[in-house]
Order: structure tokens, then sequence, then C-alpha cells
């Protein structure tokens, strides 16, 4: 007795079996894209805020250069808002500058540096 449509059925098992395991690894690859994208913009971000932090803090303790201020930066293709403050406060009798700097891009909470420095003027 001779089966019919049996090599029929077993190639559609086949490309249904191929195609769960292609789109398995497409959505595989999407998201590794993705994590990726936003490591990326997580560096990018620390190193503008840790740019900004030493150009700051190269003014406020030799006077040299300029004092950074907030801009937009753009860097590998996005856009990213830098900002930084600086606030003068009094630490046991000694006059110090708080740094604050925060870069951010588009849908990130942002990278935030702060530290204090002596005031010297």
């Amino acid at each position: 007795m001779k089966r019919k449509g049996f090599l029929l059925f077993w190639a559609l098992c086949g490309l249904s079996a191929a195609g769960v395991l292609i789109a398995g690894m497409a959505f595989s690859l999407h998201t590794a894209l993705e994590w990726e994208g936003k490591r990326e913009m997580a560096l990018d971000e620390a190193l503008l805020a840790q740019d900004r932090m030493e150009r700051a803090k190269y003014y406020l303790r030799f006077g040299k250069g300029t004092m950074p201020s907030s801009e937009r930066v753009t860097r590998n293709g996005r856009v990213y808002q830098v900002d930084i403050r600086r606030q003068a406060e009094e630490i046991q009798g000694v006059p110090m500058v708080r740094v604050r700097c925060r870069a951010a891009g588009r849908g990130s909470e942002g990278f935030v540096l702060e530290t204090l420095v002596e005031d010297r003027g």
C-alpha cells in the first residue's frame, strides 16, 4: 500500500520547523542589536560627562581654558544634551564648588557625575 502525500507532509513539517527556528534567530538578533545600541548610548553619555567634568575641574583648579556650559552634542549619529552646573558651598570651613554634569540622549535617563573642587577664587 502506497502512502500518498507522505513526502509532502514531512516537507511541510520541515519547513515549519525551519520557519520557527529562523523567527527565533531573527528575534534574538534584533534584541541583541537593541541592547548593543543602548550600551553604546550609555558609553557615549559616560564619556561626554567625563570629558566635560575634566574640563570643568581643570578650569576651576588652574583658571585656564573656559568653563564648559550646557550644550547639545552629536556623537555617533545621536544627539545628546550635556548639562553642567556648579554651586558654591562650604564644607567644614573650606570653600568648595560642587560640579554636577549630566549627559542624556533621547529616551535615556542619562549619566550623572558629581564632584567637589576646592574654590581657589
